[in-house]
């Protein structure tokens, strides 16, 4: 087990090729996305000061989201 501030990502980097991060307000709360392969976006990471943001489980990093037109703000 680590116990590190240094994120994990960065830790055990794995080159993925061309990285696609866009953070945009989804469901009222702010996350990043990263653009897979097949032009659908995983949540990577959810900003939110809401402590009840973190709860629901549409905004749950890792969710895949297919089918949505991504513009970021």
């Amino acid at each position: 087990m680590i116990y590190s501030i240094i994120p994990f990502e960065q830790i055990f980097y794995e080159s993925r090729g061309e990285i696609s991060h866009m953070e945009i307000m989804l469901h009222g709360e702010r996350v990043v996305l990263l653009k897979n392969k097949d032009n659908t976006y995983t949540i990577d990471k959810l900003i939110s000061t809401n402590p009840k943001a973190y709860l629901r489980p549409e905004l749950m990093p890792g969710t895949l989201l297919m089918n949505i037109t991504v513009k970021s703000i």
